[in-house]
């Protein structure tokens, strides 16, 4: 059963509030001073405090990578548009198994299908990817996708498992292309540099050694780099399939909706299915796979709203596409 329009949280509030041009700025690449201690993290036991600044080092190379995809494809900033992304996110996130996490969607302004979840919960969604969606049951299990990347911490744990070395040539190897390419050289902003702090942090939770000195810029390029050269292991993208699916359908939307969104990409659009099967398995795996799962849901006597007319809508605020 669907009760009615998505429930509002602090993730949507604060991000309908909150303008790209800031995302694009200092905070995201983690330059700002390193705040003051606060005394309830002094309350902390050892374990407690190791798991918080834990997490304080993937938000910071999560805001990185973010601030990089938005830095070079630009981004829609629509106030109505984007609020709307961050109530259908966060409302399918409030259905997951991590319902305490905090996200921020956004959108790039790009015309090729795809989404890219960085570690911390900074969810970026092309605009192809919303025109290609029929209805907000499909762009539900789209985000639902994103959300189990980031609370499963698939790609923060990927990043955690390399190696210094296997690091600092991920880096090398996005740096190149970025020198090969003079498209993505006029679109690439300059990197500020690290704070000592965050810096520290990272060495530390990423190589496991204290001291490193292993670059935040680093580790976020190599994240880039998996995110839109090398990918995800494909079982990590079928657990995300899987879950987010699983997170649409308690959220009370329809349970075939990514089955009808991969399929019609499928079936429709084979350049932009060689763009998003670099970095995923092919489509039709993860359509079997998740048709696997809706039969062991039973999905057949689940009943959920597609939300085509408030979809219908939002889609009348969708800007005009680029020429390509």
């Amino acid at each position: 059963m669907w009760f009615g329009p998505p429930r509002s949280c602090h993730a949507w509030q604060a991000a309908a509030g909150l303008s790209l041009s800031l995302l694009l700025g200092g905070s995201l690449a983690c330059t700002t001073k390193a705040p003051q201690a606060d005394p309830l993290e002094q309350k902390l036991t050892p374990e407690q405090k190791a798991a918080f600044e834990d997490y304080k080092v993937e938000m910071e190379v999560g805001r990185n990578m973010a601030g990089r995809l938005l830095g070079y494809y630009g981004s829609i900033d629509d106030a109505k548009l984007l609020g709307y992304l961050n109530q259908v996110g966060s409302y399918v996130a409030s259905y997951g198994d991590y319902p305490d996490r905090r996200y921020m969607f956004a959108i790039l302004k790009h015309e090729s299908v795809n989404a890219f979840a960085c570690p911390g919960g900074y969810i970026l969604v092309t605009m192809g990817a919303l025109r290609h969606a029929n209805n907000e049951a499909e762009l539900a299990a789209v985000l639902g996708h994103e959300v189990a990347h980031v609370g499963k911490r698939h790609m923060y744990d990927a990043l955690k498992r390399m190696k210094q070395k296997d690091i600092e040539e991920a880096a090398l190897k996005k740096r190149q292309a970025t020198e090969n390419d003079p498209i993505l050289q006029l679109r690439q902003r300059p990197e500020p540099l690290d704070s000592s702090a965050a810096g520290a942090r990272l060495a530390t939770y990423l190589t496991g050694k204290a001291g490193v000195g292993l670059s935040i810029m680093a580790a976020a390029a190599a994240g880039m780099n998996m995110l839109t050269e090398k990918g995800l292991d494909k079982e990590l993208e079928y657990e995300a399939d899987h879950e987010g699916v699983k997170y649409a359908i308690r959220a009370g939307y329809e349970p075939r909706a990514m089955i009808s969104f991969l399929k019609r990409l499928e079936e429709n659009n084979a350049k932009k299915v060689k763009n998003l099967e670099k970095t995923h398995p092919p489509i039709k795996e993860r359509r079997e796979q998740i048709g696997k799962l809706l039969l062991t849901l039973k999905a057949e006597d689940i009943i959920g709203a597609s939300g085509d007319e408030r979809f219908k809508k939002v889609k009348l605020k969708f800007p005009k596409p680029e020429a390509t």
